[in-house]
């Protein structure tokens, strides 16, 4: 991305309007995914009036729009914080946030699916060494209808299976209970494209992850997403 050096650099950015900064996000997406099939033009979508900064990009296809999140509101805000060091301000630079979003929306941009016997079967790569595959199946004489998802791990190694399980869970929270009577926590989980990032009102620090106090000054600290789940 040398064509588009104010992504990387605050100083470069922040005195951009919002509109100069949607363009040159927009023309960078372009630019990365301007070889993959499908793809139009690009556009970016701004958050609520009290989030702002909450961009998604928005991908134009020949069969409709493609959404997913780009940066977030709190980014946004350390990026331009003159009072935080420059070296962490560029870790959170929106030009990282692109190259990210352009590798995601690749792997939704050219999923195969076969219609088989059994019905229609969509394969997909969600990240490295992990096929993903759903079937829809309308079985007529069985008057049965399901949709299933399977999930294939390449190399689970001695990965523990309730850790496996967890990984890929994307429902509520769940006490699960063993034939034995074992119980274990199957925790909470979402399906957003994001992290999550921990703001030191007090200090003004931050660091990746969530946590309630913070790390530095010990004073409370606030989780936010780094990136909001797109609009479906």
């Amino acid at each position: 991305m040398m064509e588009f050096p104010e992504l990387f650099d605050p100083d470069l950015w922040c005195p951009l309007t919002d509109r100069e900064r949607r363009d040159r996000l927009a023309a960078a997406l372009l630019a990365e995914l301007g070889d993959a099939p499908g793809v139009l033009d690009t556009r970016i979508e701004v958050g609520t009036v009290d989030r702002p900064y909450d961009y998604t990009g928005v991908v134009e296809t020949d069969v409709g729009d493609m959404k997913t999140p780009l940066w977030s509101h709190a980014r946004a805000t350390v990026f331009c914080d003159p009072s935080i060091h420059s070296a962490n301000r560029k870790q959170l630079a929106p030009g990282l946030e692109v190259q990210r979003a352009a590798v995601r929306l690749r792997t939704r941009l050219d999923v195969r699916f076969a219609l088989e016997t059994r019905g229609l079967t969509l394969t997909l790569s969600p990240e490295p060494g992990v096929e993903r595959t759903w079937t829809a199946e309308k079985a007529r004489f069985r008057d049965r209808t399901a949709v299933t998802r399977e999930d294939v791990i390449a190399k689970a190694g001695d990965v523990d299976l309730r850790d496996l399980l967890a990984h890929f869970y994307t429902g509520p929270s769940l006490r699960v209970v063993g034939e034995d009577g074992a119980a274990f926590l199957l925790p909470a989980a979402s399906e957003e494209e994001g992290r999550l990032v921990t703001l030191c009102p007090a200090c003004q620090h931050w660091r990746e992850g969530s946590t309630a106090t913070c790390e530095k000054c010990g004073a409370p600290a606030d989780t936010v997403l780094a990136a909001r789940p797109g609009r479906r």
